[in-house]
C-alpha cells in the first residue's frame, strides 16, 4: 500500500496554516461535521481545479501523477483535476485522524468512461454508522460536506451558481444539477446523459470504497494519458472560487460569477496570449510558462 501524503503535524498545519481552518485540534474533538465543511469550502477557495499542469505535458508523454508530485502542487496552491485535489483531501483527513476512504466515480458529462473520477467518504462523523461524502474538485461548487443517512435524495443545495443535490438510484449514488448546469444535454455518447425530472446527473459513485489508493491507478493511468476517458485532454479549464464566487476560464472565455450568483460569459480578447494572460491575472499562483505550454498543446491537440 502507498506510503501516507501527509503526517498528523504536517496536516494540522495545511488546514490552519494553508486552508484557514480555525481550531483544527479542538474541532476534531466537538465540532466534527462543521469542521469538514469548512475544510470542503477552503480545498474550493484555495485551491483551484485546472487541467494546465495535464496539457503543459505533450500528449506522448502525460501520465498519472505521483503522490510527491501532487503534494508539491497542492503545497504551492496549484491545485489540480479529482485525482490530485480529492486524493489530497482524503489523506489530509486521514492524518487528522478521521476515518476515510476513497470511492470510485464515474462523471458523465461528455464522455462515457467508467470509473474517472474519485471522491472522499468519512464514516462515523457524528454518530456510529454514519457517512458523510467530500466532494472538493469536480469544477463545480460544492461548498459543504454531504450527509449520506438520507432515505432517497438530500436536501438541495445552492452554492456559487450551481443548484445540485445528490440521491440513491439503482444501488449507486447520483449528483445532480438543475439550475446553473451548462453542459450539453444533446449529442452526447450512449449512457452519458440522464435526466430525472429536470435534474441531470453530473456524475454516479460506488456506496461504498477503500483506503488503498492503489486500487484506483489503472482508471487514473487511462484518465491522464486516454482523451476518450476524460475531457480535460481537449479542453482548457481552470476554475477558481475565491470568497465562494466562481471565476473560469474554459477554452477561449472567462466565466465570472455576477451579483446574483449566475455566470457572465465572455470572449476572451488577443487569441491565445490573450487566453494565457487572463489565466495568469485570474490565476496569479500559475506560472506563465506552464500557462503558456499548455494552451499551445490545448490549440495543437484540438486543430489535429
Amino acid at each position: 500500500m502507498a506510503a501516507d501524503m501527509f503526517t498528523p503535524e504536517e496536516a494540522f498545519s495545511f488546514v490552519a496554516e494553508k486552508l484557514k481552518v480555525k481550531n483544527v485540534r479542538e474541532r476534531i474533538a466537538s465540532d466534527r461535521k462543521r469542521l469538514l465543511d469548512d475544510i470542503a469550502v477552503a480545498m474550493q477557495t484555495e485551491l483551484p481545479f485546472q487541467n494546465v499542469h495535464l496539457l503543459r505535458i505533450s500528449r506522448e508523454n502525460r501520465r498519472r501523477p505521483t503522490l510527491e508530485e501532487i503534494k508539491a502542487d497542492i503545497l504551492t496552491g496549484a491545485g489540480g483535476l479529482c485525482y490530485n485535489v480529492n486524493v489530497t483531501t482524503f489523506y489530509l483527513l486521514k492524518a487528522l485522524g478521521f476515518e476515510v476512504v476513497l470511492v470510485h466515480g464515474t462523471c458523465t458529462t461528455t464522455v462515457a468512461f467508467l470509473n474517472n473520477h474519485i471522491i472522499v467518504h468519512v464514516k462515523n462523523v457524528e454518530k456510529p454508522g454514519d457517512t458523510v461524502l467530500m466532494e472538493t474538485a469536480v469544477g463545480f461548487p460544492t461548498f459543504r460536506a454531504i450527509s449520506l443517512d438520507f432515505e432517497k435524495e438530500s436536501p438541495a443545495y445552492r452554492d456559487s451558481f450551481i443548484e445540485y443535490k445528490y440521491m440513491k438510484h439503482e444501488g449507486k449514488i447520483l449528483r445532480m444539477q438543475r439550475h446553473g448546469d451548462s453542459v450539453p444535454r444533446s449529442n452526447l455518447p450512449e449512457g452519458v446523459l440522464l435526466v430525472i425530472d429536470g435534474w441531470r446527473r453530473l456524475y454516479f459513485t460506488e456506496t461504498s470504497g477503500t483506503a488503498n489508493i492503489e486500487d484506483f491507478y489503472s482508471n487514473f493511468d487511462e484518465v491522464f494519458t486516454n482523451p476518450k476517458a476524460s475531457p480535460f485532454h481537449l479542453s482548457l479549464r481552470v476554475v477558481g472560487f475565491c470568497e465562494k464566487r466562481a471565476a473560469m476560464v474554459i477554452n477561449g472565455k472567462t466565466l465570472i460569477e455576477n451579483d446574483e450568483g449566475d455566470l457572465d460569459a465572455k470572449e476572451i480578447p488577443g487569441g491565445d496570449e490573450g487566453i494565457v494572460a487572463e489565466v495568469k491575472r485570474l490565476f496569479p499562483v500559475l506560472s506563465e510558462e506552464s500557462i503558456r505550454q499548455a494552451v499551445a498543446n490545448w490549440r495543437k491537440d484540438t486543430q489535429s
